[in-house]
């Protein structure tokens, strides 16, 4: 018999979307306030009307999405933040409910905390959920319907993810206090090659800084990789090599008590550009996507004009 609408739930999805993303049943329904029993027989009954297996129950590994269980889950999502959508535009004088953002992982400590704050003001109602992502995880994340918006770089974006551009930050060396190459007004390429390389080891990211030397016909030297922002700092600080970075600090210590010292490149280089990204699907952002949008355009905005008043070869 043909599945009629009416008979699938707005329950039946929120118990399927929390336990497929939590991975159990169990965490679903302390997330829920409701009982463990009562989820699993939503989504069996949800799995027997649509005729087939949605989720995997494994005990010692807890849920396993089918491959119809992710393509389900994607829809799941985008039907709820819809319907979200929906009944917030009925009382369009207050802005309430959750908005799931990623923002790549090294932009948040930058951006984030005035961003909540600023959201937190303009709608106390509304609560942020962030998912930190390296560049690689941006569009599968947006395609999955996991967030409906992402602040990070454009990096490996491709066709099915919508841009807004929003600043472009140089590529600058990054040195410590006491190197030789401080005080320097700037400093090639070829005479970085030399000096060891403090890489900033994240997907799609590594691949932009070393692409900065071989587009230029020479190969760096790469001692240590971290996928820490700060880690690389604090070993350039200690004088254990030199880096390149985009984002600037506004504090001039590292963790480790060190400072650096920026220089800008002589050569030509690819700056990045901080973007939004929305899935390329046709569809419209949520009142709650957009307002997060409005608040990025406007921190941002004001980030790159305080930048652009200090010292580009500052202590940082």
């Amino acid at each position: 018999m043909p599945i009629r609408r009416r008979d699938i739930s707005l329950t039946q999805l929120t118990y399927f979307v929390e336990s497929a993303e939590r991975g159990s049943m169990t965490a679903a329904a302390e997330e829920l306030f409701i009982a463990q029993s009562a989820i699993s027989t939503a989504i069996s009954h949800l799995e027997q009307q649509l005729g087939v297996r949605l989720l995997i129950r494994q005990r010692a590994k807890g849920l396993q999405l089918t491959a119809a269980g992710e393509d389900f889950l994607q829809r799941a999502r985008q039907i709820l933040a819809e319907l979200d959508d929906a009944v917030a535009s009925v009382h369009s004088e207050s802005l309430s409910g959750r908005v799931s953002v990623g923002c790549f992982r090294t932009l948040a400590p930058f951006f984030l905390p005035t961003l909540v704050r600023d959201l937190g003001e303009r709608a106390p109602g509304l609560h942020v959920d962030v998912t930190e992502l390296t560049a690689d995880e941006v569009a599968p994340a947006l395609a999955a319907h996991r967030i409906e918006v992402a602040l990070t770089y454009d990096l490996g974006l491709d066709a099915t993810v919508r841009l807004e551009t929003l600043a472009q930050v140089p590529l600058y060396a990054a040195v410590a206090q006491d190197h030789p190459l401080a005080g320097r007004d700037a400093v090639s390429l070829a005479e970085l090659a030399t000096e060891p390389l403090v890489l900033l080891d994240l997907p799609l990211s590594r691949d932009y800084f070393l692409r900065t030397f071989t587009d230029h016909g020479l190969q760096p030297t790469v001692r240590y990789r971290f996928e820490s922002y700060e880690a690389v700092r604090a070993m350039v600080a200690m004088g254990h090599g030199f880096t390149l970075l985009n984002q600037q600090p506004k504090i001039e210590s590292t963790y480790s008590g060190g400072s650096l010292y920026h220089i800008p490149i002589m050569e030509r280089t690819r700056s990045l550009d901080i973007v939004l990204a929305w899935k390329d699907d046709g569809a419209l952002p949520t009142r709650r996507a957009r307002a997060f949008a409005e608040a990025c355009r406007a921190v941002i905005a004001g980030s790159t004009t305080s930048d652009e008043a200090s010292s580009p070869r500052s202590p940082a």
